[in-house]
């Protein structure tokens, strides 16, 4: 992946439409880091505090 890509992926949302791939400000967000999908941001907005804290998720 070059230079250019890896700024496409900067503040995208994993799973996203596609038409609207940015953060919206009405959501939380955390950022993935490692793997594939490093860089990606992952809405937790419904997640309890327990769950972003730890990323388990029911």
């Amino acid at each position: 992946m070059d230079r250019d890509d890896e700024q496409l992926l900067r503040c995208r949302v994993y799973g996203a439409d596609h038409d609207h791939p940015g953060p919206r400000v009405d959501r939380r967000y955390a950022e993935l880091v490692g793997g594939p999908l490093d860089g990606l941001l992952l809405d937790i907005t419904d997640w309890t505090a327990d769950e972003a804290q730890t990323g388990d998720t029911p």
